[in-house]
């Protein structure tokens, strides 16, 4: 498969591995430091966050949902829905062909959904975000009806998410199991190379003329090409960007953050990133963590302000609940459930018949060990495990850290044979949580579920009241917080650095940086 990457690379692909001097602005070439290797180009199949801001250049969605969280236009030109919340009319854009020159319409969006549900396309998060809408039709060439078996309020804002990217029906048909190696859209920039753990390479698509109306650019993208340049390494990512290598800075770390903008030499873009923030699902089917109590007492022994300090250098806001800031259903109450209180855990457990004579804590001859598990390859995730660990080995929890390579790491947490691991969700409707908490769920890592919570959590997907939904999600966050089953770490934010003679940066609704309206001030 390696093989098949490097046959893609071109003689300018070849050259963005090389350090080179800083971008002229006249170019119109923007180089992007980009800080995680991808999974796959192809939508339906990635679950990879850092994936979807690339693949939004690549492909369109049929509504783009901007940063005010608002609904526009885009491959739709207008919609409706039913009072029921079953019932979804779209009337597509005419005048849009896919980088392969095949139509857009109606029925190629059928094709991109038939493509998604089938079982061997084993698709991620595009498949969740239709929800259990998952009936297509077309009355005519760019008219598109949506059914749903039960009513389904997040259906229009998880549409507009770029893994509900539109890809080209003969791509579909003629790349198969290969798809994401030959990504095919309508979107602003056509895929030129890429190497999954060095670099995409994108060029403009000169046909292009339908960007959302929030955006305040017609006709095709004033950039000729976007490089996004693959560098795991944080300090490589920072020298890169100080040298004027790149542009752009992806997931500049904390501590560089805050010397770096008190410089005033840099474009600031903090980019919220809405859903579930970042957070650790505790596995309740595994000891010790398969106790409730245990899980508690985990819950008040870790400061979670000091972890954000330890990690990060403290630039972020502490996470209260399973919903992220700004989010239907947020609730800030929900923090303080779980003070960080060393001797109320330690009365619990001892409660629970734990005792600590030595280090640990044990109960009926076994000490109180755990396994946090955290990708080996994304340092941020590392240095909040590490965090995590020493307030719960100071407290008297054995807890260790599995360092484990993407693949290994997510068998890990699907198999249930680790306590906990940090990561993030992105989501742009609090529905996200029937993914981490009903059973059989691909992402219940918890490996935890509840019947009323599950009712409570149907219900709410079906609510086209947005007062008695919000209410409705923040019954079921208690639920989820009562019973310990995730651990909230801090909230999502992008902090995103940008030299100043770049205008036009944005971000998409949900948190995924977006460069196709960008220009070099000229």
């Amino acid at each position: 498969m390696k093989q098949r990457f490097l046959t893609m690379l071109t003689s300018g692909a070849l050259a963005l591995m090389v350090a080179a001097p800083a971008v002229q602005a006249a170019d119109e070439v923007l180089t992007v430091g980009w800080a995680e290797p991808i999974d796959t180009l192809n939508p339906a199949t990635t679950g990879a966050r850092n994936v979807a801001p690339i693949i939004a250049h690549i492909f369109d969605t049929l509504l783009w949902l901007n940063s005010d969280a608002k609904l526009e236009p885009l491959l739709a030109t207008d919609w409706s829905a039913s009072a029921d919340a079953k019932t979804y009319t779209f009337n597509l854009r005419q005048d849009v062909k896919f980088h392969d020159g095949t139509p857009f319409n109606a029925q190629a969006v059928i094709a991109n959904i038939e493509y998604i549900i089938d079982p061997d396309t084993q698709s991620k998060i595009s498949i969740s975000l239709i929800g259990p809408c998952k009936t297509f039709t077309a009355p005519s060439e760019y008219t598109l009806v949506v059914n749903c078996e039960t009513p389904y309020a997040p259906f229009m804002s998880n549409i507009s998410q770029p893994y509900m990217g539109i890809q080209s029906p003969t791509a579909i048909k003629t790349y198969g199991a290969e798809l994401g190696l030959h990504p095919v859209g309508t979107g602003p920039f056509i895929h030129v190379a890429h190497d999954p753990s060095q670099f995409v390479k994108l060029k403009r698509n000169d046909d292009y003329n339908w960007m959302a109306p929030s955006l305040g650019h017609t006709g095709a993208p004033s950039l000729s090409e976007i490089n996004f340049q693959i560098v795991p390494n944080p300090q490589s990512r920072v020298s890169q960007f100080q040298a004027g290598q790149s542009h752009i800075m992806q997931q500049t770390p904390g501590l560089h953050w805050k010397v770096m903008t008190a410089q005033n030499k840099y474009q600031e873009l903090k980019t919220p990133i809405s859903g579930m923030g970042i957070f650790a699902p505790i596995n309740a089917t595994k000891f010790p963590t398969d106790s409730l109590v245990v899980r508690r007492a985990i819950m008040h022994a870790v400061d979670m302000e000091g972890v954000i300090q330890l990690a990060e250098a403290g630039v972020y806001p502490v996470g209260t609940g399973p919903i992220s800031a700004g989010m239907l259903g947020y609730d800030a109450a929900l923090g303080n459930m779980y003070p960080y209180d060393v001797k109320k855990a330690a009365a619990m457990l001892t409660a629970d018949g734990w005792s600590k004579t030595g280090e640990f804590w044990e109960k009926d001859g076994k000490p109180l060990t755990m396994d946090i598990s955290a990708i080996a390859s994304k340092a941020h995730y590392m240095a909040l495990a590490q965090a995590i660990q020493g307030y719960l080995r100071e407290f008297g929890m054995d807890a260790k850290i599995s360092a484990l390579a993407v693949p290994a790491w997510l068998a890990a947490n699907v198999d249930a044979t680790i306590n906990m691991t940090p990561l993030q969700y992105v989501s742009v409707d609090p529905d996200a949580l029937q993914l981490w908490f009903n059973a059989g769920q691909y992402f219940n890592w918890s490996h935890w579920s509840d019947e009323a919570l599950t009712k409570l959590l149907g219900q709410a997907a079906g609510e086209v009241d947005r007062a008695k939904r919000g209410a409705m999600y923040v019954e079921a966050q208690t639920i989820i917080m009562e019973n310990a089953v995730l651990m909230p770490v801090r909230q999502n934010i992008d902090l995103t650095l940008a030299s100043k003679d770049l205008q036009g940066l944005t971000y998409i609704g949900g948190g995924f940086q977006y460069f196709a309206a960008a220009s070099f001030v000229k």
